[in-house]
């Protein structure tokens, strides 16, 4: 992406990334009882291996290669996020979290499914993806000297769990998609994966009608931590009604503008610190924790500025070529964790892939 793009959308200018080859010299040291070595390495090299045969089959010969998940974007939005700490504990008031602050942001909504054609009706895997700028920290990718701007990003999803549980279960899944009968054999024979995945398909309204979570841990100090977007509208009675089945495919996007356009809306942001660590473990991504054991407490509020303006053709084009990874992240703040680990290499060499098809 050129910064010409992300200035059209908000007047910030953020540099990205130049060509990668690969990352293993940046993953940083194990801690909390990460397990990481050469056979998760090996586990990386097949995922990345059959990602990038996945993108470049799916783009044949099309002008532009989208990502291979959450490919079809409702809109990327301005707002503004901001954070007081007061709910944590001191030692867990650190990186993002460690004093009271502002911040622009701009947030992406989407659709997880590769097919960026198929109909909003359907139920699908629904993502949020916050971009949080000029923050007073370095992520780990300027630190690698990969990037140069301080940006944050968060990368939630309606679940609050992945569907996958860790690097050796990531290369058995690549693996399986590539097969004659596709996931099925894999599924039917991981029914977390299963349950995960078909529980996550939801059908939404609107993408301001639910809640958005960073289903995979991150280190909130000498601690692990669950991040996640509650949204306002449901305490405010202002839920949308799904629409008839012969509204147009793509109603999300308007439904969105229609939304903003009236006035801003907002999320809380939630932390959910690890309280049981010897039951809530960091290597098994599929495992949810107990909010009983292990409540959520308001760390922060994003406003989404009341806007109409972020589907233009111009707009639209930025927003696409826009990209978000959640290692773009303090070391306080970073995730944890081997499928954590996976998704660092897999995201940096998709982003350069795309980059160099994309020109």
């Amino acid at each position: 992406m050129n910064n010409r793009g992300l200035c059209l959308i908000v007047g910030i200018c953020v540099s990205m990334p130049s060509t990668f080859a690969n990352f293993y010299h940046i993953q940083p040291p194990v801690e909390q009882g990460e397990v990481w070595g050469p056979k998760q390495v090996g586990h990386v090299e097949e995922v990345a291996r059959v990602f990038k045969e996945t993108l470049i089959e799916a783009t044949a010969d099309d002008s532009e290669m989208k990502r291979d998940a959450h490919p079809k974007a409702h809109g990327c939005v301005t707002g503004k996020l901001s954070i007081n700490p007061k709910n944590l504990k001191s030692s867990h008031q650190v990186g993002l979290f460690k004093e009271i602050a502002e911040f622009k942001t701009i947030t992406r909504f989407s659709n997880g499914d590769p097919d960026f054609r198929k109909s909003d009706h359907k139920g699908d895997v629904r993502g949020m993806a916050t971009k949080i700028l000029g923050v007073p920290y370095q992520n780990i990718l300027q630190e690698a000297s990969l990037e140069e701007q301080s940006v944050h990003d968060l990368v939630f999803m309606n679940s609050d769990e992945f569907f996958i549980s860790n690097p050796a279960q990531y290369e058995k899944f690549m693996r399986a998609t590539q097969g004659r009968f596709g996931v099925i054999p894999y599924l039917l024979t991981h029914w977390r994966s299963l349950r995960v995945i078909f529980g996550a398909r939801e059908k939404i309204a609107n993408p301001l009608d639910i809640n958005y979570r960073s289903a995979t841990p991150y280190k909130i100090g000498s601690n692990s931590m669950k991040m996640k977007f509650e949204t306002c509208r449901k305490h405010e009675g202002q839920l949308d009604k799904m629409p008839k089945s012969t509204e147009d495919e793509n109603f999300l996007s308007k439904r969105l503008q229609k939304t903003l356009s009236k006035k801003e809306q907002c999320f809380n942001l939630m932390v959910q610190v690890n309280r049981d660590p010897k039951k809530n473990n960091i290597e098994d991504a599929i495992d949810s924790w107990s909010e009983k054991k292990s409540p959520f407490v308001k760390v922060g509020k994003l406003i989404l500025d009341q806007q109409s303006n972020f589907l233009t053709t111009t707009n639209k084009a930025s927003c696409e070529k826009m990209t978000f990874n959640p290692w773009r992240a303090p070391k306080a703040n970073r995730p944890l964790g081997g499928l954590n680990r996976v998704r660092l290499e897999v995201y940096l060499r998709q982003f350069d892939l795309r980059t160099e098809y994309n020109n």
